[in-house]
């Protein structure tokens, strides 16, 4: 599988796996993660966890959508046709295989 697709979903997965955390992680004056539980209880809880519910959906949704397009793409196995310089005049053809 490619690297690239690995690489994105282990960055999702920790992106998500850091905004649920109960415990925020604090560097320097800024604070990643722990948002719903950070927030003044009532309708501002309610609303990050809404968000939270949100965003958690559309980053596994975009890299399962990744995830399948990677699989397509490896098991198409093939290289896209590339254009072939024509002169003004002659008709259109792509390279598809070596001369």
């Amino acid at each position: 599988m490619n690297a690239k697709v690995v690489l994105v979903a282990l960055l999702s997965v920790l992106a998500i796996a850091l905004y649920w955390s109960p415990y925020p992680l604090i560097v320097g004056g800024y604070v990643l993660g722990g948002y719903p539980w950070l927030a003044p209880d009532g309708q501002p809880r309610s609303t990050m966890i809404a968000l939270g519910v949100i965003f958690s959906v559309a980053f596994l949704s975009a890299t399962a959508a990744m995830y399948v397009l990677a699989k397509k793409n490896e098991e198409l196995g093939e290289e896209p046709a590339t254009p072939v310089e024509q002169p003004r005049g002659a008709p259109s053809v792509t390279q598809e295989e070596e001369w």
